[in-house]
């Protein structure tokens, strides 16, 4: 195991993605694609190159996906073939990841040619442009977002995704299979891939063990076939971290629930539980408890606050 987190990429370098996977899950068709070929991202925001067409360069960013609509390809169609030329190879250029052509538009020779020569992937769809840029930008944003790997568990309680931690052995695996016997849901067990998308975390399973569970003395089982269907789910948003640990006697414990812990995983702040594993102890219900409580929290409502009151209220 590479410890607690481990980094799937670096701040600040850009995002490559074969051209072929962003061909298949645009549904692009690739004109111009060299096998194995790499696009290389720094922004999701994609550029419609109208400006760059009647001669204006000044501003124009090259780092993006270049989407041509219809009104750009007939602008285009309406320029001198040697200055369409002359003009689409200094776009190329200047290093555009890609180009894409929209509404089933088919790039003329001078298009692929420049392609070619200045070695940029050249895509054409059927979808109508709006579409486009959305997808794109969508695709961009998911493969740019952070991405750190957790060694923990992942279970959909009751609609909160609640990340499970704490030292190898202690029980997670144990305490999932229960979850999920109980009606939940596993999302990722012991290796859990989280991304942070805006102010939202999101968490998967590598896809190599998607769906397993490893329980020590079983050997690893398959939920999905165990369980069926409704017993996982390919992601859910990270909502809460509860820490299993070690039950220590003598050790005070929190008891009133008044003490706020968090956990701040990719510049994310989340509510934590500690929870004490002890022999005997119900740790499902409890589980199944703290998430309630959580929910209650987050409509304005909390037992410690209200015992407080009644305290008050008797004096």
């Amino acid at each position: 195991m590479l410890g607690k987190y481990n980094r799937a990429k670096e701040e600040g370098v850009a995002s490559a993605v074969l051209a072929a996977d962003f061909a298949s899950t645009l549904g692009l068709t690739p004109v111009v694609m060299k096998e194995g070929e790499e696009l290389h991202f720094t922004t999701s925001a994609v550029c419609r190159p109208g400006l760059f067409l009647a001669g204006y360069e000044k501003f124009f960013a090259a780092s993006r996906v270049i989407v041509f609509g219809s009104a750009e390809m007939s602008f285009a169609m309406s320029l001198e073939k040697a200055v369409l030329t002359e003009r689409l190879e200094r776009m190329c250029a200047l290093g555009v990841p890609c180009i894409v052509i929209a509404r089933g538009i088919q790039p003329t020779a001078e298009f692929i040619a420049a392609a070619e020569k200045h070695a940029v992937p050249l895509f054409t769809t059927r979808e109508i442009t709006g579409k486009v840029g959305t997808d794109i930008t969508n695709f961009i944003t998911d493969a740019l977002a952070e991405e750190i790997t957790m060694h923990a568990v992942l279970v959909d309680v009751a609609g909160m995704g609640v990340l499970l931690t704490g030292v190898s052995g202690i029980g997670k695996s144990e305490v999932a299979l229960e979850l999920v016997h109980r009606g939940h849901r596993l999302v990722a067990d012991d290796s859990v891939i989280i991304k942070r998308k805006g102010n939202i975390l999101v968490g998967r399973a590598p896809d190599m063990i998607r769906h397993m569970l490893e329980i020590r003395g079983v050997g690893i089982i398959n939920v999905e076939r165990m369980f069926g269907s409704v017993a996982v789910r390919v992601n859910k948003s990270v909502d809460a971290v509860f820490e299993l640990v070690t039950w220590e006697e003598g050790k005070t414990y929190e008891r009133l629930g008044s003490e706020t812990l968090t956990e701040d995983i990719l510049g994310v702040t989340l509510p934590k539980l500690e929870i004490p594993v002890k022999a005997g102890r119900n740790l499902f219900v409890v589980i199944e408890a703290a998430v309630a409580s959580l929910r209650l929290k987050e409509m304005g409502y909390s037992a410690p606050n209200e015992l407080e009151e009644r305290l008050k209220s008797n004096k």
